[in-house]
């Protein structure tokens, strides 16, 4: 069985259950073949891991390119995209969930910061009519990002329901924006 087959699948594995039930032997029983070719294609498991994030990296650059095409307004068009990619964004999720192992930390702030700066930025900035070229913007990117993702659940990745998310989320980030604490913050700085 070839080097392919076992990256898929361990990257299918790794979106579903995560690292703390990622099992090369059902991957190897899966895919029909033994650990025997596990361990001539990756040698060992971290070095299978390291190519499963690497492949992760490239997938999040296939969907920057196509963020860049296709998404013209935060709502829809960000979360219509997101659900044509539900591997890739379990794969984050899981990323999230696990960000106390500093290699999956990384790859997600990384992966989270490339798609901002490519794009998401300015469709968030738009979307709350906010300057993106303000240090601020970008940090409560990051925040409104965490609590989007604190509500995922890998079971319904759908547009709709993403898109219901972020709505919520964003109502409330508007409803402290248009505050009189907000304004006052605003004057002080």
């Amino acid at each position: 069985m070839g080097k392919e087959k076992w990256l898929e699948t361990g990257y299918r594995h790794f979106a579903m259950y995560g690292p703390n039930n990622f099992s090369i032997n059902k991957i190897s029983h899966e895919i029909g073949s033994s650990r025997a070719s596990f361990y001539h294609h990756f040698g060992e498991s971290d070095i299978f891991l390291d190519e499963l994030l690497t492949m992760h990296w490239g997938i999040i650059d296939t969907f920057i390119t196509a963020g860049k095409m296709e998404c013209q307004n935060l709502l829809p068009d960000l979360y219509n995209l997101l659900a044509k990619y539900p591997v890739p964004l379990q794969f984050n999720l899981q990323l999230f969930h696990n960000r106390n192992v500093p290699d999956f930390n990384l790859i997600f702030i990384k992966s989270y910061a490339a798609i901002a700066k490519a794009f998401a930025l300015q469709l968030f900035a738009d979307a709350l009519d906010l300057n993106p070229s303000y240090p601020g913007v970008f940090d409560l990117w990051v925040t409104v990002g965490e609590a989007w993702y604190s509500r995922l659940d890998p079971n319904d990745l759908s547009a709709s329901t993403m898109q219901e998310h972020a709505r919520e989320i964003l109502q409330t980030v508007t409803r402290l924006k248009n505050s009189k604490l907000y304004l006052s913050l605003n004057q002080i700085a």
